[in-house]
């Protein structure tokens, strides 16, 4: 992971590393043009951070590691413009996490955490996380994420098993739905 100021294309980022500078209160935020996400672990909780969102400033001084997901690159929002769309941002990625987590069943919110972060990274990326850190972001055990990763990989077999109906077949079965 590397830090650019937006007038530095070097990278450099004052010898300082991206934890020190969290916990500095130095505000920064993941680059929007790579797909890559940032997994803070705070002493008793973890938060997903995906592109374009801010982190550090106040939010983060607790942050005690930082998990990559893809290619981060962090930049410095230097413009009112850039801050607030950061923190708007964050607030999305806050919003997303916050339905995962009304979800009633620990195994919902564990499916559904690996679900929503597989649409952006490949499992076997996901899967350098530790069940650990994966727990925390939806509050439940790592034996119940664990048990979400087989749920998960024995649901993708069923679909990659099962027959796909062709056009024509799903053309009737949306009609007799609909005229039913």
């Amino acid at each position: 992971m590397k830090v650019i100021h937006s007038h530095d294309d070097a990278g450099n980022s004052e010898h300082k590393q991206p934890i020190e500078m969290l916990k500095d209160g130095q505000l920064l935020s993941l680059a929007q043009n790579n797909p890559a996400g940032l997994i803070l672990q705070k002493p008793y909780y973890a938060e997903y951070i995906g592109p374009g969102a801010a982190i550090g400033g106040m939010f983060d001084l607790q942050c005690v590691t930082i998990h990559t997901l893809g290619k981060a690159e962090l930049t410095v929002p230097e413009t009112l413009d850039e801050r607030q769309d950061a923190f708007q941002r964050r607030m999305e990625d806050i919003e997303k996490m916050q339905q995962i987590c009304e979800q009633d069943l620990p195994i919902e919110r564990a499916v559904a955490v690996l679900e929503m972060l597989s649409q952006h990274f490949h499992q076997e990326e996901i899967q350098t996380i530790s069940n650990d850190i994966l727990a925390k972001l939806v509050g439940v055990l790592p034996s119940t994420m664990a048990a979400a990763w087989q749920q998960l990989s024995h649901s993708n077999r069923q679909r990659n098993l099962s027959p796909q109906p062709s056009q024509e077949e799903a053309a009737l079965a949306s009609h007799e739905v609909a005229f039913a």
